[in-house]
């Protein structure tokens, strides 16, 4: 079995999400436009991407706490469900100040990629990074579920294995490893 159709590990995943839940999100909601509900919500589609975000870094044997923050902030800035690809640039302001708060454990580089990332993720094909590779492809692994899958839209091994597949088996996983969200293929 190669990397990209093995599962991570469930305490691995569970950790670095509890990061996430804990310490970033709090963050995230205080300044978030997200609806609460639809297909761009904060409570659900942002946390699967958060989620396949951390999934894909760590197939890559990548430091997922980067991709953590470009997964909370892609669509904080989102008003609506509708088609916008400026919402992930209205992010920046907000994702630059609330790293100010993290920058024991990011980088310069670490916030360069996160920015470019959350910036381009709606247009953005090949990725110049891992960053904004495991969060375009986080991101758009639903749309596969949803819409059918073309391998052209994702960057990594693991993303083309987990979109290309029946989504139960990965909805499964998720709910195993954080059984508090009801997970759906719909985001």
């Amino acid at each position: 079995m190669n990397n990209s159709s093995k599962n991570p590990d469930m305490l691995e995943m569970q950790k670095y999400f509890g990061f996430y839940a804990h310490k970033v999100l709090p963050y995230v909601e205080l300044c978030s436009t997200q609806n609460k509900s639809g297909c761009h919500a904060l409570h659900t589609h942002t946390s699967a991407v958060v989620f396949r975000g951390i999934d894909y870094a760590l197939a890559l044997d990548k430091n997922p706490t980067p991709v953590i923050f470009a997964g909370a902030f892609h669509d904080m800035a989102r008003t609506h469900d509708g088609w916008d690809t400026h919402h992930g640039e209205k992010a920046v302001p907000n994702a630059k100040k609330i790293m100010r708060e993290f920058t024991d454990i990011l980088t310069d580089i670490d916030m360069e990629h996160i920015i470019y990332a959350i910036a381009n993720h709606t247009t953005g094909t090949v990725a110049p990074d891992y960053v904004s590779a495991c969060l375009w492809d986080a991101d758009r692994t639903r749309m596969s579920w949803v819409y059918g899958y073309e391998s052209k839209h994702f960057n990594t091994d693991r993303a083309k294995y987990v979109a290309s597949h029946p989504y139960q088996d990965y909805i499964n996983f998720q709910q195993r490893c954080v059984p508090i969200i009801l997970w759906s293929h719909e985001y």
